[in-house]
């Protein structure tokens, strides 16, 4: 699954965007099939990726952190840690 459509336009492929600025909570539930509950959990395993604050109560999740979440669910954990690892 891709937030981003390919689209065909005068024989030259490109990517038309139909992803928005944040997804809100609501999205992130259709789009991944978790409750709220499980994606709280989640978030606090370090298992899916936090929401940023977008000012006062509101939150929602950039495209590039949800994608990177959908594209490898199960490595999502792994790719975080080993992106802040210090190198010896």
């Amino acid at each position: 699954m891709s937030l981003a459509q390919p689209a065909d336009h005068c024989g030259t492929r490109y990517m038309q965007m139909v992803a928005p600025a944040f997804f809100r909570m609501a999205d992130v539930i259709r789009i991944t099939a978790l409750s709220r509950a499980t994606l709280y959990r989640r978030i606090a395993e370090g298992k899916f990726p936090p929401p940023a604050h977008l000012g006062g109560r509101a939150c929602g999740w950039t495209p590039t952190a949800l994608q990177a979440w959908v594209d490898d669910p199960a490595g999502y954990l792994i790719a975080i840690a080993s992106s802040q690892r210090v190198p010896d």
